[in-house]
């Protein structure tokens, strides 16, 4: 009797122990997912910081071609629209990847821009239709784009 006894309580213990290092297991687990969703989060707020919003304006009487506008400092660039399209308010991807004229856009990549004009941002990774503009907002960006994309007389 005295060796059953002494057999369950080893038995409980085992199992006390066993529940305790799957109990440490686990908050190690659940501490390193938390630790690795922070830094998903911070990515995305550095992601966010560095976007560009823009506006789309196409320029050209015969051949149009499409610049970007920074809404922030009116910087004209050009951008690559990114192999997999483009993405609505919502973040998810339009089946049209095309952009329209006054389309309003937040751009989202490396934040190089070349030196040259109009401006080339080569490393966009995501392009995120934000909305339109209204039509004054898109005459007034369309007169600044034409206006310093003339080309210059030389005398």
């Amino acid at each position: 009797m005295k060796n059953k006894k002494e057999r369950d309580w080893k038995f409980i213990i085992g199992m006390i122990v066993l529940l305790a290092i799957f109990a440490v297991m686990g908050g190690a687990f659940w501490n390193m997912v938390g630790k690795q969703a922070q830094m998903v989060r911070e990515e995305e707020q550095k992601e966010e910081a560095n976007a560009i919003s823009a506006i789309y304006i196409e320029t050209g009487e015969f051949l149009k071609t499409g610049v970007f506008v920074d809404l922030n400092n009116g910087t004209i660039f050009s951008a690559d629209i990114p192999a997999e399209g483009i993405y609505n308010k919502k973040g998810k991807l339009i089946s049209d990847d095309v952009l329209e004229n006054g389309d309003k856009v937040k751009i989202y990549g490396d934040g190089i821009m070349l030196e040259s004009f109009p401006g080339q941002y080569p490393g966009v990774t995501k392009i995120q239709r934000t909305g339109r503009a209204s039509l004054e907002e898109t005459q007034e960006y369309e007169d600044q784009v034409t206006g310093m994309m003339k080309p210059v007389a030389v005398q």
